[in-house]
């Protein structure tokens, strides 16, 4: 499976980012007063290691690490190489981040919303990537939507399972990223479709025939969105009833709609 190293890297990269996000920018409102400041190292640290996970997988996808470093001289012409750069930048932030919280340091609160804007602009390169590619069924805004669609969905699943124990603000606000995310992707879909029926595959040079390539993954393609739509509706009801063990459903649901879905990203492509 030769998109397995791309889909590990791209969703465990994104998802990182969105936890990240969410201890930033929502860290006093949905973490503190429901644990102490040290008690955000767990996600921090989990952030981290979701993000090495991501950027492992990247190299080995590579097949020589050393090529990382090579697209480094092409940085201002190249999204491949601004990639590499703010990857780099994120992953190094929140590090340090990370070993001033665990030793109880200050300065670990600038540093994670450095790490944060690091990561929405990786996120957007990494985007770029695809869309500068040579293949007609990721030139399109629909590839935006979907990365940072999953660094919202995952960046929300993980602070709702990790801290937040009671349909309280946070909760509502964990609701609201998931859906919006879900709905804002699959009211994308059909001006996706339509503009790549629309396309001259003609003057690209891979794929060769996108739509026969996403005809033969139709199902897979339609019961990701089903899952997906599932998981945000058991996710809902979960996180608006306090219901645990629906939240838990709606969680597992939505994660694997997004593997399904990048599998088929990267399938078509």
């Amino acid at each position: 499976m030769h998109e397995l190293p791309l889909l590990i890297f791209t969703l465990c990269l994104q998802g990182s980012v969105g936890v990240t996000l969410w201890l930033a920018l929502g860290r006093q409102y949905a973490v503190e007063g429901r644990v102490p400041a040290h008690g955000a190292l767990p996600a921090m640290a989990g952030a981290f290691v979701l993000a090495c996970v991501g950027l492992l997988a990247s190299a080995l996808h590579m097949g020589y690490p050393l090529n990382a470093l090579n697209a480094l001289r092409h940085v201002a012409s190249s999204w491949l190489s601004r990639e590499i750069v703010f990857a780099s930048l994120y992953l190094a932030a929140l590090g340090l981040g990370v070993v001033l919280l665990f030793f109880r340091k200050p300065g670990w609160q600038p540093l994670l919303a450095l790490a944060a804007a690091f990561g929405l602009v990786d996120v957007f390169c990494m985007a770029q990537v695809y869309i500068h590619a040579s293949v007609a069924t990721w030139q399109h805004s629909n590839t935006l939507a979907l990365f940072f669609g999953t660094s919202g969905i995952i960046g929300s699943v993980v602070i709702a399972l990790a801290y937040l124990r009671n349909a309280g603000a946070a909760m509502r606000c964990a609701v609201i990223v998931v859906a919006l995310m879900v709905l804002i992707r699959l009211i994308m879909q059909p001006l996706w479709l339509a503009d790549i029926n629309a396309v001259d595959t003609t003057v690209v040079t891979f794929p060769h025939h996108p739509l026969q390539a996403l005809a033969q993954l139709r199902d897979v393609y339609l019961l990701g969105w089903c899952v997906s739509a599932a998981g945000m509706l058991c996710f809902a009801a979960g996180g608006l009833r306090n219901a645990r063990g629906t939240l838990v459903a709606g969680s597992v649901l939505l994660l694997l709609g997004e593997i399904m879905l990048r599998y088929v990203f990267f399938s078509i492509g």
